[in-house]
């Protein structure tokens, strides 16, 4: 299913904003489970393989937003 939002550009950077900060957290967590150190909060994950998946999915979605942002 795909749903149609329209935001503000300012309101879009904010939602930007708050994946980036999950998608890092993710990224931290795949370092914590590769060395056992982590620098900064860590998700709750079953794993590095969800943790890095998770990273990966929340990346896309900021692609996508980011490539519709700069068509419009």
């Amino acid at each position: 299913m795909k749903i149609a939002i329209e935001l503000e550009k300012t309101e879009w950077g904010q939602i930007l904003d708050g994946l980036r900060c999950r998608a890092e957290i993710y990224e931290e967590t795949v370092r914590y489970y590769e060395s056992g150190y982590a620098e900064n909060e860590i998700a709750e994950v079953r794993d590095e393989n969800e943790a890095r998946e998770l990273a990966d999915l929340y990346w896309s979605i900021i692609g996508k937003i980011e490539r519709k942002l700069i068509r419009d």
